[in-house]
């Protein structure tokens, strides 16, 4: 896990992730600063819709477009690996649960970035379902002073999908088997971080290329799962 969304998963943590969403009024974003640019928020609508309430400048000029207020769908909607992720978001919203994923990803059809994104629930009132997710993206190098509209060449390819407990957590058999098949298509498998792993594990050690994040195996589960 790169230091920034290490950081950010110790601070969930300390707020009481994990135990259970904390409150997104207890969210200080100035004990984050050093990757306020690279975050975001999402929450469902009313009508179901996955929207961005704030999306960090990095993102959005990496990007090449405005994010605040937009739904996820008409943003990413020339890209049908995005649609697994919606889904996942969705998911996670509705179970108060996290998600993490890794892998690649490309602005330009031609070089390829390492991927690491966490999604961390937060206690909302004012939200639907009373719960957002607060994210952030691993910092990466990008060049667009332009401003140019970069999603038409945007692509995503996930290495790892793991659900973070807090302390309910999303399974494979939560899933639909629309979405089962197409993880099972890109042999992606849907597993459970053990968060408590990771914040033991020594930083250096956390940030190795292709050292998988530890997780829960299938016959050794939180208590708490999802319903």
């Amino acid at each position: 896990m790169s230091r920034e969304l290490r950081q950010f998963l110790e601070y969930w943590y300390a707020l009481g992730g994990g135990k259970y969403p904390p409150e997104r009024s207890h969210l200080d974003l100035r004990q984050l600063a050093s990757i306020l640019r690279w975050m975001f928020i999402l929450e469902m609508d009313e009508s179901g819709l996955l929207k961005f309430r704030l999306a960090g400048s990095c993102i959005e000029e990496a990007l090449g477009c405005g994010m605040t207020d937009q739904s996820y769908a008409d943003l990413f909607s020339v890209n049908q690996n995005a649609n697994i992720t919606e889904e996942l978001y969705a998911l996670s919203l509705v179970q108060g649960s996290g998600l993490l994923r890794s892998g690649s990803f490309t602005l330009d059809n031609q070089t390829t970035m390492d991927l690491q994104v966490l999604a961390l629930p937060f206690a909302d009132q004012r939200a639907m379902g009373g719960v957002v997710m607060v994210g952030a993206v691993k910092p990466f190098d990008y060049n667009n002073p332009g401003f140019v509209d970069r999603r038409p060449n945007f692509d995503q390819f996930i290495d790892e999908l793991l659900s973070v407990p807090s302390p309910r957590f999303l399974s494979e058999d939560q899933l639909s088997e629309r979405l089962s098949a197409k993880l099972q298509d890109k042999s992606v498998e849907l597993r459970v971080l053990d968060v408590e792993a990771v914040l033991n594990s020594d930083v250096a050690a956390g940030m190795q290329e292709n050292k998988r994040f530890p997780c829960f195996t299938s016959d050794v589960l939180p208590t708490t799962q999802a319903h």
